[in-house]
């Protein structure tokens, strides 16, 4: 059968089929094309996203960095706050055993006077005596405790001798000031090539380190240069002079990136034997520095 023998209406037929299809195919080939749009737009759109999400773990995670080290550098000074209120706690439990002792002691002495007072009312002259006797031993125990509360504000130096009082701020200093024991000069040096003059010495900063409240520092004293490494914040460091007995006194109160501040404190008294032959008198602890006290040549 050829197309020749087709009737009119099959031949229609056949034309309306073949539209159909062309058709169906025309509109699910723009079904397709818009799904592919619309598949590539979501995968545009999560590709944002995820990217600001990668955007965003990275900067929590460098805050996290962060906060890790914040928190390290709490703990260990929360640790060094730990030590220090032990000691604190100890020295105030020692105090007041002291102070115990010595008022229970006293106020027996004071209770047997006072039952001896009625007693013998006919000695009024002697147990006035026996009464001023104990106010003068009340005063000497004040004057006791008062310097055990003393000594609590005095420390070992790097060299192992006692030092003098310590001031950790400008009224303390202003106090040493009015003891008369020694000569204060405050002072505030920054790292440079070039040693600054305070007092009778010289001081060069080498080194800072803030977060640790650590510092290096040379001194230069008659004609040698006495190196102090890794020294702490109010530590008295210590060094002997020609012509002193007792050593030379450096307290650094403040460290900051690039300088520190403190004072230095020299002996007021002279021993004129030590003048010109310092080496060979000084006292025992002075002979026996660390390596990194000794001159540097």
């Amino acid at each position: 059968m050829n197309a020749t023998s087709l009737s009119p209406k099959a031949i229609a037929l056949l034309l309306a089929l073949l539209l159909l299809l062309a058709v169906s195919n025309a509109f699910y080939s723009y079904r397709l094309t818009t799904s592919q749009q619309n598949i590539e737009f979501v995968v545009n759109s999560h590709g944002d996203q995820l990217r600001k999400l990668n955007q965003n773990l990275e900067q929590s995670s460098a805050a996290y960095s962060e906060l890790e080290n914040e928190l390290a550098y709490a703990k260990e000074r929360l640790g060094t706050a730990q030590i220090e209120l032990r000691k604190a706690q100890q020295s105030s439990a020692h105090l007041a055993r002291q102070q115990k002792e010595v008022a229970s002691k006293w106020g027996e002495r004071l209770s047997k006077l006072q039952q001896e007072q009625a007693a013998a009312q006919g000695a009024i002259g002697n147990l006035s005596s026996d009464i001023a006797g104990v106010k003068t031993g009340l005063s000497s125990a004040h004057e006791q405790i008062t310097s055990t509360r003393s000594e609590l504000q005095r420390a070992i130096g790097d060299l192992g001798v006692q030092s003098g009082l310590i001031a950790r701020s400008r009224a303390d200093l202003d106090e040493l000031r009015l003891r008369g024991e020694r000569d204060y000069y405050e002072f505030e040096v920054a790292k440079s090539k070039r040693p600054e003059r305070v007092g009778n010495v010289s001081i060069a900063l080498k080194k800072t380190d803030q977060k640790r409240q650590r510092y290096s520092i040379n001194v230069i004293s008659d004609d040698r240069t006495i190196e102090k490494k890794d020294k702490t914040a109010n530590e008295p460091v210590q060094f002997y002079q020609a012509g002193f007995r007792q050593p030379t006194e450096i307290v650094v109160n403040r460290i900051h990136k690039d300088r520190i501040a403190g004072y230095l404190a020299v002996p007021k008294k002279r021993d004129s034997r030590l003048q010109g032959s310092a080496s060979s008198e000084l006292p025992p602890s002075a002979l026996t520095m660390s390596r990194s006290d000794q001159p540097q040549h």
